[in-house]
């Protein structure tokens, strides 16, 4: 190869032109390898890719298929402009000069074309890793809201995107600038005393941001779920955000609570590990009534209810005697906690009206006063 290159600038007599042509044919023949590669390629990935039972190789490939060519372009020129800025050392000149040295005016384009092209290729890839990350958070937020989890694509993920693409494109900046030849360790300093000075200032607001990235992760709740927290606040979670979570109260209002406060507090999660929840109907009858006759009454009323589950069954228990009356406890299930209430108050309305048929006493609380009389008077 070496004979035939001297050969070739022998011939040409012109060490300028030689070295063009030479970078014009390294150019030619990275994108002529590229043009034949890139359909080999994707006659080998394809099958491997179809035969996946995950749709997220098929849209990784596809992406990379629609750059592969255009970064093997850019490449060509990159190595065809370093074959041209290394030069060669020119035949004519005492002492011998290299060819960027005997035509100065070339070294500036050939610097800015090299740096140009090296932050295009960057940018370039760049590009292709924020669509890899989207495309991996969309098909994994897709594949955990198909299961038990609730939406959460709507919360820890557009975090974890975010903080991902700011890596990414933090890496990319310090790829650059060691290419541009500049001392970032300054910078870097800067930046520390700045963020330390940034953390001081908000301990408050990061704390709570810590507390979200818990709550994301731990997942004590979903977006959708009830929530009781402390005895005051029962609601359901309409969106878990950075610094605060939103719960929807039974007034329709919407309370944001610092996810710091939620971190230290109890919750309760009322709708897991299912959406099904217990409705309980508590009554006292009069102590004549008959108690089998009671129960079995009250278990028709909540077997004869729309919402009220078949699986577990009604069930009714004698919970204690009371003052004035005997108290039973009815259980009854529905699929969906958003009725819990409405099924309540219409299982009271139900056994009132049974018991009423049936002629069971519910008793009102009675006190029977009696005088001693004094015998000394």
């Amino acid at each position: 190869m070496d004979i035939v290159l001297n050969h070739f600038r022998n011939y040409l007599n012109n060490d300028l032109l030689y070295i063009s042509i030479v970078s014009g044919g390294v150019i030619v023949l990275i994108i002529f390898v590229g043009k034949i590669l890139s359909p080999s390629l994707r006659k080998f990935l394809q099958p491997l890719v179809e035969r996946s039972k995950t749709d997220l190789d098929d849209q990784i490939f596809e992406l990379l298929k629609s750059t592969f060519f255009k970064l093997v372009v850019l490449a060509g020129f990159y190595a065809g402009l370093g074959v041209f800025k290394n030069g060669l050392t020119l035949k004519s000149g005492n002492p011998p000069q290299t060819l960027l040295t005997y035509h100065p005016y070339f070294s500036d384009v050939v610097i800015g074309t090299d740096y140009v092209l090296f932050v295009v290729i960057v940018l370039i890839l760049l590009f292709v890793a924020f669509k890899a990350v989207n495309i991996f958070f969309t098909w994994y937020s897709s594949k955990v809201d198909a299961g038990e989890n609730k939406n959460l694509s709507g919360s820890l993920f557009p975090l974890l995107q975010k903080i991902s693409k700011l890596l990414l494109t933090a890496l990319a900046f310090v790829i650059v600038l060691s290419k541009f030849h500049i001392d970032i360790s300054g910078f870097i300093v800067s930046l520390g005393v700045g963020s330390l000075a940034i953390a001081l200032a908000a301990q408050e607001t990061i704390s709570n941001m810590i507390s979200g990235f818990i709550i994301m992760t731990d997942r004590p709740f979903r977006i959708g779920d009830r929530i009781r927290i402390n005895p005051d606040l029962v609601g359901d979670v309409v969106e878990i955000g950075i610094r605060s979570t939103k719960i929807l109260d039974f007034d329709n209002n919407i309370v944001i609570v610092p996810n710091n406060d939620i971190v230290k507090s109890r919750i309760v999660n009322l709708t897991y590990p299912s959406s099904m929840t217990r409705v309980v109907v508590q009554v006292g009858v009069s102590y004549e009534s008959d108690v089998e006759k009671v129960k079995r009454t009250m278990v028709d009323v909540a077997r004869n209810h729309p919402l009220v589950a078949e699986s577990p069954s009604p069930d009714v228990l004698f919970l204690q005697f009371g003052d004035s009356s005997i108290n039973f406890n009815m259980t009854a299930f529905t699929e969906h906690y958003q009725d819990a209430v409405k099924i309540a108050s219409e299982l009271r309305e139900g056994v009132l009206v049974a018991f009423r048929k049936e002629n069971i006493e519910i008793p009102f609380q009675q006190m029977d006063v009696r005088f001693r009389k004094n015998e000394g008077n």
